[in-house]
């Protein structure tokens, strides 16, 4: 009981201010002026919680956001192509392009080897094939180099083990892309004749002369160009960052295994 006195004695000056406190709130709602002031206070507060409350679980609802809009562009992709048709000149025949888009999520990349491999949540049980062509919004990705049931792996355009047929968008001037193994933003394409025009900016994109990728899909663009011979040298800045690569499509082509096969008995019957 003496320690509770003694305590009380202590905190005096506490209880009354905190006394004195509770009757100012009271009295400054209780004025209608006052009162509004106090609820137009608390509201603001209120919705700033609410506000953040709302950022946060769009911030963690964003996975799911772009799941979808990746279904949507798949599905928009192969609307257009399954939609798109071009007229043979000369014989105004009809035909279709043959290309079909999948979808799929990147679970790990590597930008700094020699030879950097992106593993992709897609694999047989989604018929995904070897030597399929890997995309993204932004430009080519890479190639399907192994498959298992549930997943697959591709080297990506940073990997010196790959080389691509590109040409100059504006002039259709081809050669080979390869990556050196330095600067992941950077390719190397050569084999272009110094003759042709050639522009820094020029847009370089796929040939479609292989049955892996469709023809005028982003690469890069033109950085800097040297003489190397009668060929330039060209540095290709990629359009695809490899450092902020999440989304990407794997690409099939219905008529590859046709082609394939009659090259290669074109090839045993003349002896290429």
């Amino acid at each position: 009981m003496r320690d509770l006195i003694k305590f009380l004695q202590n905190s005096h000056f506490f209880f009354l201010f905190l006394f004195l406190e509770i009757i100012s709130i009271f009295l400054a709602v209780r004025n209608t002026e006052k009162k509004t002031v106090f609820i137009s206070s608390a509201n603001m507060f209120t919705g700033f919680l609410y506000e953040k409350t709302n950022f946060i679980n769009n911030y963690f609802s964003l996975r799911d956001e772009n799941n979808i809009l990746l279904k949507e562009n798949e599905a928009l992709r192969n609307h257009i192509i399954k939609n798109s048709k071009f007229i043979n000149e000369k014989s105004s025949e009809i035909e279709n392009t043959g290309y079909y888009y999948q979808s799929a999520l990147v679970i790990k990349n590597s930008i700094y080897k020699p030879n950097n491999i992106i593993s992709l949540n897609k694999g047989v049980k989604d018929d995904i094939r070897e030597n399929m062509a890997v995309i993204s919004d932004a430009g080519v990705v890479g190639i399907v180099v192994n498959v298992s049931k549930n997943y697959c792996t591709a080297a990506s355009l940073l990997n010196s083990k790959i080389s691509l047929s590109a040409k100059v968008k504006r002039t259709g001037y081809f050669g080979s892309l390869k990556w050196d193994g330095n600067n992941y933003r950077y390719s190397t394409l050569s084999d272009i004749p110094d003759h042709s025009s050639l522009y820094k900016g020029d847009k370089i994109v796929t040939t479609g002369y292989s049955t892996i990728f469709p023809e005028g899909i982003i690469i890069g663009t033109v950085e800097d160009f040297f003489n190397e011979g009668s060929f330039y040298n060209i540095k290709v800045k990629l359009s695809q960052d490899f450092n902020n690569l999440h989304n990407v499509y794997i690409v099939d082509y219905f008529n590859k295994d046709e082609i394939i096969q009659l090259e290669d008995s074109t090839y045993l019957k003349y002896q290429f």
